[in-house]
């Protein structure tokens, strides 16, 4: 059987919090898959899901560190050999095997070919989406789900940011961008990544609205206390997260950074 799900609606999932999560790619061509689908939906990841293995990689053009779960059994190519085309493609990228057959050659070999997880249809989906968000920091550099960098921490599992002791006051949105910039460092991150991130790759948005997602998002900042440049445009390329060794004195105020009314720091109301 072929479950043609190329173009999946636009959907915003939601946790049990009434926050979206991180983007899955993944191939969709089972009952199982179908039913995994509906799974991490319901855990509040949003998914893409490929009707078959020519378009999981199709789709790997607009996502820039995709979360990808490949089916043991795809229509038009071996798993095995798709596998590590994806990891040849994009080495930093997190690969789980979803193995209908739940057979162990299948899934030494798995892990032999580079997948970072090897997950089965009768797990349950708290522990499957346990394991893609340990896979996903794991590939980002770091040992769990609290990132610290510089005075800057991340608590994944709460979907909150600090900088330093403050709370960064952010909308699901703002935060979902602050993510993956941050598991991107020290590579940017382009609008159209971000944009696939955030509306997946069969509907978007302008790019422009991407841009001021992410002035808001340094004005949220600033008023948390952390300097506006702590999110850097790199031309031609998108955003990412600067080190913080080079965020010492004053630099001058960009010209793309535009603020929402609940962010607007005061010391900059007269210039507003």
């Amino acid at each position: 059987m072929c479950v043609d799900l190329r173009a999946t609606p636009r959907r915003r999932s939601t946790t049990s919090q009434g926050v979206t999560e991180m983007r899955i790619l993944m191939s969709v061509t089972t009952w199982d898959a179908v039913r995994l689908q509906a799974d991490l939906q319901g855990q509040g990841f949003l998914v893409t899901a490929a009707g078959d293995g020519t378009a999981v990689f199709e789709s790997l053009i607009l996502l820039g560190r995709p979360i990808v779960i490949l089916e043991t059994n795809l229509p038009d190519m071996l798993w095995a050999e798709s596998l590590v085309k994806l990891r040849q493609a994009k080495r930093n990228m997190s690969i789980l095997v979803l193995d209908s057959h739940n057979r162990d050659a299948d899934r030494i070999k798995a892990f032999e070919l580079g997948a970072d997880e090897v997950i089965s249809p009768q797990m349950d989906a708290r522990e499957i989406a346990a394991r893609i968000r340990a896979v996903t920091v794991r590939r980002a550099g770091f040992s769990g789900p609290n990132l610290n960098i510089g005075p800057m921490r991340l608590r994944m599992e709460e979907r909150r940011a600090y900088w330093g002791p403050q709370q960064i006051d952010m909308t699901p949105t703002q935060y979902n961008i602050f993510e993956t910039i941050c598991l991107a460092s020290p590579y940017s991150v382009s609008k159209l990544v971000i944009m696939a991130e955030l509306y997946g790759i069969e509907e978007g948005c302008d790019p422009f609205s991407i841009r001021v997602f992410v002035s808001n998002l340094r004005g949220r900042l600033m008023a948390a206390g952390a300097p506006w440049n702590v999110i850097e445009t790199v031309p031609s390329r998108g955003y990412r997260l600067a080190q913080f060794e080079a965020l010492e004195g004053i630099m001058p105020v960009p010209d793309d950074l535009y603020y929402d009314e609940d962010a607007r720091p005061e010391v900059l109301s007269e210039a507003a």
